[in-house]
């Protein structure tokens, strides 16, 4: 199998964050991923207009999953983009986050100190955050959602999924279609950490924002895993969890998300060569 780099994954975008495919990874058949379908990246409002025609024109974008909670849909918005379906697939149970914190001051875009210190003490932030948007019914609602527009999906288009950073709700999609597509726990593992790399003129400046805080280098990283950063132990902990409770990720896929053998051979056909 050819390396995994930010080289052999990225979809070079001028401006959209975090941009990338998952084209290339081999199947446990021997089969790959087809390059150019299935796309990954940070909120599109940061796209530049050539970002957006690519998208249109070069990938025959057909399809947009947004994870993202509806206050980061509303201050934020999708770009419109002739023909392109945009489905919102909400991961976060913002009922159940309401509770714990004040929107308004807890959650909006985290560009300061404060905001990044409530989601980490109200625990909204753990290394075992991918195991309740797992767990939750409304993570199993998106992620329903997502599988079902990945194989209504139609030829020859290709189909983008994103949430704020494009790494931890994108992340597990990620890690659910790969799985779905009998792509191995490394690649799998591999792909999610690539984060760190497309992200790493990000995190440098993270980090040296977050360095007049006198922060321990464990503080450190869990304020950076708020923005920017990704630590293998969240994806991890989400693998674990699947593996103990439904056998394996597919397993859940099939108990929670209600995907057939049929489906996944579905999934194979479409995005497998």
């Amino acid at each position: 199998m050819e390396s995994i780099t930010k080289e052999s994954q990225s979809i070079k975008m001028e401006k959209l964050g975090n941009a990338r495919e998952l084209g290339g990874y081999v199947s446990q058949d021997g089969r790959k991923v087809k390059r150019g379908l299935l796309l990954r990246s940070a909120k599109p409002v940061s796209a530049s207009e050539n970002d957006l025609n690519r998208l249109k024109n070069d990938f025959h974008l057909g399809t947009i999953i947004d994870f993202r909670m509806s206050y980061e849909r509303e201050i934020e918005p999708n770009p419109q983009i002739e023909g392109v379906n945009d489905f919102w697939c909400p991961i976060i149970d913002e009922d159940q986050i309401s509770a714990n914190v004040n929107m308004t001051s807890g959650l909006k875009p985290m560009n300061t100190f404060e905001r990044l210190k409530i989601a980490i003490d109200k625990g909204i932030v753990t290394d075992k955050m991918y195991v309740n948007f797992l767990s939750m019914e409304q993570g199993k609602k998106g992620y329903r959602e997502f599988f079902r527009q990945l194989l209504a999906l139609p030829e020859g288009k290709a189909l983008l999924f994103h949430c704020t950073q494009g790494k931890d709700r994108t992340g597990l999609g990620a890690m659910l279609i790969l799985s779905a597509l009998d792509v191995d726990e490394s690649t799998i593992m591999q792909d999610y950490m690539l984060t760190n790399i497309f992200n790493e003129n990000l995190i440098s400046r993270e980090k040296q924002m977050l360095s007049q805080y006198n922060l321990s280098e464990e503080e450190m990283n869990k304020y950076l895993s708020v923005m920017d950063q990704v630590d293998s132990v969240y994806m991890q902990n989400a693998i674990d969890f699947l593996k103990k409770d439904y056998g394996s990720p597919k397993g859940y896929i099939i108990k929670e998300l209600g995907l057939t053998e049929k489906d996944f051979e579905i999934l194979k056909n479409k995005f497998l060569e």
